[in-house]
């Protein structure tokens, strides 16, 4: 799209403004390109190297910088990074990406050399690097020779293992990257954790008032205001309960599930979890009062069975007969987390799977290998349960843990 007046751009056919925003990203000339495009090209730059860009967010961004001008380049770099940015350690990235478009775009087109009072402007709480500290080739360019002899020895490179770790298998990622998943688990629990219930119910105490009650019940002291009758949001899932496979061919993927689960254990929702191999082990209070390093420790000391054989069936009547005290019922939402592989008795896991169904909300199962291209449910224990199943989801990668919690979302 040609550089044109701001009117002009402004009254410039939808068909310009597709065009100019699908641009390929590169550092735009601004002689040439309009405020619409470079910003366009700026979000596709930042959402290759990782950061979450929506058109909305352009928008956003083109008003913040109609409001604070492109003036000081320190004050449209904290507009756009206060639109962009949504994690803390994202903040050099950013910088750097900053730097390397819009400064490079400036060089270019020669409008950084030109007065004595830019260069000033950039020296005096910008933000920006000073001359002699050698982050940017582009920033001391002498000649074109020389812009490629610095980049050829100190090259540019923007790695973001965010993107990596959405699509990797749990049993390939190391445990050095723990931290990380950890954080991209909580990530994708936030819009869960911060869902509130649309539907109220009336009590004593609670943050929101209920203003129709209120009026209705003052009404007999002349207006004034003597009772504040509350609000508290009503919950149709009152209970999560997970039964965690912790036999051997389960290992690769059961911390990451536990580590799961220790996060949504925020929910107002009562989470209780159980692992099981030959079986049932009760392990909520490791979860909820232990540092999630110690509460695996614990665990696993714990529990006997530990990659040990499976026998699903026993394990699941265990529960129902004995362990369930209350936990089963119309309100209560069952998460199975398993492979399927079982040595018990088909009928057993039947009988006791067809029992759950019927007297619990949902019944969801969570099969780590129903990621996999080629994965059929061919083995018995998968066989025998599927069909009383009402959700069969993967839980392979943080991609299959995100649409779990989109699940479970739509239940609470």
């Amino acid at each position: 799209m040609n550089g044109t007046r701001k009117q002009d751009y402004l009254t410039s056919s939808s068909q310009d403004r597709y065009q100019g925003s699908c641009a390929q990203i590169a550092p735009p000339a601004f002689g040439e390109n309009t405020l619409a495009g470079a910003m366009t090209s700026f979000g596709r730059l930042l959402k290759d190297h990782g950061f979450l860009v929506s058109a909305p967010l352009v928008m956003d961004a083109l008003n913040a910088a109609c409001c604070v001008g492109v003036e000081n380049p320190g004050d449209f770099r904290e507009a756009l990074k206060a639109v962009f940015m949504t994690r803390v350690e994202q903040s050099g990235a950013f910088d750097l990406l900053f730097r390397q478009f819009w400064m490079v775009a400036a060089l270019e087109s020669g409008v950084a050399g030109e007065p004595d009072t830019e260069a000033a402007t950039h020296s005096e709480g910008s933000g920006f690097p000073q001359e002699g500290e050698d982050l940017f080739a582009a920033e001391a360019v002498v000649s074109e020779s020389q812009e490629k002899q610095a980049w050829d020895a100190k090259p540019y490179v923007m790695y973001s293992p965010w993107e990596v770790l959405r699509d990797q298998d749990f049993k390939y990622v190391p445990e050095n990257q723990d931290r990380n998943i950890a954080q991209l688990i909580r990530e994708v629990l936030a819009p869960l954790l911060r869902r509130t219930g649309v539907r109220k119910r009336p009590v004593n105490s609670g943050m929101a008032l209920d203003f129709r009650r209120l009026l209705r019940k003052n009404v007999r002291y002349g207006g004034e205001i003597y009772e504040l009758p509350r609000l508290k949001p009503k919950r149709r899932i009152k209970k999560l309960v997970f039964l965690c496979d912790v036999s051997g061919s389960m290992n690769p993927y059961l911390r990451f599930m536990l580590r799961f689960i220790r996060e949504i254990q925020q929910l107002p929702s009562k989470v209780e979890t159980f692992v099981f191999a030959t079986r049932l082990h009760r392990v909520t209070p490791f979860l909820v009062r232990l540092p999630f390093a110690r509460a695996l420790q614990e665990i696993a000391r714990t529990v006997r069975d530990w990659s040990g054989g499976t026998r699903i069936g026993s394990c699941l009547q265990e529960f129902a007969s004995f362990r369930s005290g209350g936990m089963l019922g119309s309100s209560t939402v069952v998460i199975i987390h398993s492979d399927g592989w079982d040595r018990g008795e088909a009928d057993v896991l039947e009988r006791e799977i067809i029992k759950i169904h019927r007297r619990c909300h949902r019944l969801i199962w969570i099969n780590p290998l129903l990621g996999g291209p080629f994965y059929e449910p061919t083995c018995r224990g998968m066989k025998t349960a599927l069909p009383y199943v009402d959700s069969f989801l993967p839980g392979h990668n943080i991609k299959a843990l995100a649409r779990i919690a989109g699940t479970l979302r739509g239940l609470l």
